[in-house]
């Protein structure tokens, strides 16, 4: 296998490790292809994706700006999207709107703009979603409430490892039947995280859908159910 195959094999695993929720090995692999082929672009993205969903942002920003084209050449929507959703982990969440829309200019049929909302907007949409939900989960919001927060922080990511900083929603506390105190510094609680919900869907609509799925995901983990049975449901 010359290294060009070598390269493309590489990726390949690494993709897969990124889809499985290992980043750690997805970055090594990243790495091992850029060795085989420098000039391997999906590598060098796939090396950034990999350390931003290891919360290295200051890493991640350093290594997605150094593949920036030369002032004045025509940028990859995929490389500006990523470089704004590195900004919005730093705190930039201005830098990072700006490139959301050059990413949308760029390619506006794969990029949609972030359906921007006040708070009180996304609190009307919420609690529209929230009265359209069966009535075991709107019985279980009143033991385990939802929090809107703009955006998972490292601090959430320390007390729960798996997630990335572009998750919609996350269940934390102890499930249905565990007898163990949470270990993650709240009390049982589905968070929701606005910023991310506003860039998955291109309208108020399919926000309000995105929502609705993410609720009934983070409620199911509470009531018990593995990844798979949510799968099973449709709720992956």
């Amino acid at each position: 296998m010359n290294a060009e195959a070598r390269a493309a094999a590489l990726v390949e695993e690494a993709n897969d490790a990124l889809d499985e929720g290992d980043p750690a090995t997805a970055l090594d692999r990243f790495e091992a292809a850029l060795r085989d082929d420098p000039e391997h672009w999906g590598a060098a993205l796939g090396k950034v994706e990999a350390l931003h969903h290891l919360w290295r942002a200051d890493d991640a920003l350093r290594e997605v700006r150094a593949l920036a084209p030369p002032r004045g050449e025509e940028d990859d929507p995929d490389r500006v999207e990523l470089e704004g959703r590195i900004l919005e982990v730093l705190g930039d969440l201005e830098g990072a709107d700006r490139l959301f829309a050059e990413a949308h200019r760029l390619e506006p049929d794969d990029f949609s703009l972030p359906v921007r909302m006040n708070e009180a907007d996304f609190k009307t949409i919420l609690d529209r979603v929230l009265e359209s939900m069966p009535g075991v989960i709107r019985e279980t919001i009143v033991q385990v409430p939802v929090l809107v927060e703009s955006k998972p922080s490292a601090e959430v990511a320390d007390r729960a490892p798996h997630i990335t900083p572009d998750i919609v929603g996350l269940f934390v506390g102890s499930t249905v039947g565990e007898k163990v105190t949470a270990l993650s510094g709240y009390p049982d609680v589905v968070l929701l995280f606005q910023r991310n919900l506003e860039r998955a869907g291109r309208s108020r609509t399919e926000v309000a859908r995105e929502i609705k799925v993410t609720l009934l995901h983070e409620y199911g983990h509470y009531l018990g159910f593995d990844e798979e049975e949510l799968e099973h449901l449709g709720l992956g």
